[in-house]
């Protein structure tokens, strides 16, 4: 094995492509936790909740 491992010319642009298709397709967490079904319900019922406790001394 004398002869020298030699890369194609492209090796860089197609590992970058599939590097930039890997990282298009990931999901941040704070962008899932936002978009959570569920998350969302209990951040809205807690400011209504909060709402309501802070409205209270008002009346």
């Amino acid at each position: 094995m004398s002869d020298e491992y030699s890369p194609s010319q492209d090796f860089v642009s197609k590992v970058m492509q599939q590097v930039r298709v890997y990282e298009a397709s990931r999901t941040s967490f704070v962008e899932w936790f936002i978009s959570h079904p569920s998350i969302r319900y209990a951040l809205a019922g807690g400011g209504t909740l909060f709402g309501i406790f802070k409205s209270v001394p008002v009346f």
